[in-house]
């Protein structure tokens, strides 16, 4: 992470009004909006957590994402990448950090809890499906969250 730099930020919320948690999208200032899920694009995300949340509602939550965003075909070619990702979740506590960064160099997304690497992917696909639920122009997370975290990306 430390040779990009910070594209974006922002907050999620649950409900409208309860913080979840604060987010911050890095990668290269050259990046445009329509490649930052690009497969020759590294990113990263760092997300610090502001409640508690347990690893069970970290996968029924990606997978609702996924599920409104994807087919089951395309979701079956990443299903490998995303069953490690969610096995490797850990419950986590108010100002725990997960860090998703995927490597254009080496085309492996991984996963780090509070600095730890706990997983590794190799996978550009699942890279491109998985950032999708925070930078996907169809159905994100959050369209607005989706907007800030892009906000330091060159326009189209």
């Amino acid at each position: 992470m430390s040779d990009l730099q910070r594209l974006g930020q922002g907050k999620a919320y649950y409900l409208g009004f309860i913080k979840v948690y604060d987010v911050s999208l890095y990668g290269s200032e050259l990046t445009s909006k329509q490649h930052i899920l690009s497969r020759d694009v590294s990113k990263c995300l760092h997300i610090e957590y502001a409640v508690d949340i347990e690893k069970d509602d970290f996968v029924e939550a990606a997978n609702t994402i996924l599920n409104r965003q994807f087919s089951e075909k395309q979701l079956a070619l990443a299903k490998g990448g995303i069953d490690a990702l969610h096995e490797a979740y850990l419950d986590v506590k108010d100002g725990d950090t997960y860090t998703l960064c995927y490597s254009s160099v080496d085309s492996v997304t991984t996963l780090s809890y509070n600095g730890e690497e706990l997983v590794s992917i190799d996978s550009p696909f699942f890279a491109e499906t998985y950032f999708s639920i925070w930078l996907g122009s169809h159905k994100p997370l959050d369209e607005d969250l989706r907007d800030d975290l892009l906000a330091g990306v060159q326009k189209d």
